[in-house]
């Protein structure tokens, strides 16, 4: 075992803007997803040129053959909370956050045609792949979501729901802030501290500043949940320091989210 591995993303030209994908989930069958990047701005609620955020994801899930009319999103409030997609949520979100998924930041489905979204600027997004009960779950771990363990949560959903085995999961973990970029307090490092016990290899320190290195900490959640550390990839690009990413941290509250679309295909 030699993972988890830091990866490149594959790159796709698309219009005026660039789509990022993980190499280890372009082989599963019947399985398609991508990254967005800049200036293509995924949120209907805030940032540049958000009135033109549906149109866009009815252009992206139309370009890797997924339905806009079943895409479904969490509302992501920074919570633990995961659900399971049933045939009757197919759809939530697509449009509004006001209609998405309430109280959610992660989802989990083996629903047929039905897509996933979810929406970062800076925090990672985690995907995790299940080929052979053809289900998968996503998760926004934010700061308060790594430390409440929504990780751990979303794979507990796909074992009790779907059957899956930790161990024959896929995950890849998005862009998100690198490991010494995500400035924090010491009531942050305190509260992870009370949570999950041991952590200062996921709070290094720089010039007397605390960082999160939520990359790390996110990882060994899944790793102690019986994932393959060899079966985990993160992405090697920083929504800090990369100007393709929309980042919160960098721009400031206004700015805008990019997203991850997936899903298996019918």
């Amino acid at each position: 075992m030699n993972g988890p591995h830091l990866v490149d993303l594959q790159i796709e030209k698309f219009h005026d803007t660039e789509l990022l994908r993980f190499d280890a989930l372009q082989k599963i069958p019947g399985f398609v997803h991508i990254v967005t990047t800049r200036p293509w701005n995924m949120a209907t609620h805030r940032g540049p040129q958000h009135e033109l955020a549906v149109s866009r994801r009815r252009q992206l899930c139309e370009h890797i053959g997924l339905s806009f009319d079943k895409l479904t999103a969490a509302d992501q409030v920074h919570s633990p909370h995961v659900l399971r997609v049933r045939a009757e949520d197919a759809g939530a979100g697509r449009a509004s956050r006001d209609t998405a998924i309430k109280f959610t930041d992660g989802l989990v489905c083996d629903v047929p045609g039905v897509p996933l979204i979810q929406f970062s600027a800076d925090c990672p997004l985690i995907l995790a792949v299940d080929p052979r009960h053809r289900s998968f779950g996503t998760a926004h771990a934010s700061w308060r979501g790594t430390v409440t363990q929504i990780a751990e949560e979303m794979l507990r959903q796909m074992t009790r729901e779907f059957g899956t085995k930790p161990d024959e999961l896929i995950v890849a973990m998005c862009p998100c802030a690198g490991p010494v970029e995500y400035e924090v307090g010491e009531d942050v490092r305190r509260i992870a501290a009370a949570r999950l016990g041991d952590v200062d290899r996921f709070f290094p320190m720089r010039d007397g500043r605390i960082y999160f290195n939520m990359r790390t900490a996110n990882a060994a959640q899944l790793i102690g949940m019986g994932v393959n550390p060899d079966r985990i990839f993160i992405a090697n690009h920083s929504t800090m320091a990369d100007p393709r990413f929309y980042s919160h941290r960098r721009d400031g509250a206004d700015t805008g989210r990019f997203a991850i679309i997936a899903g298996f295909q019918r």
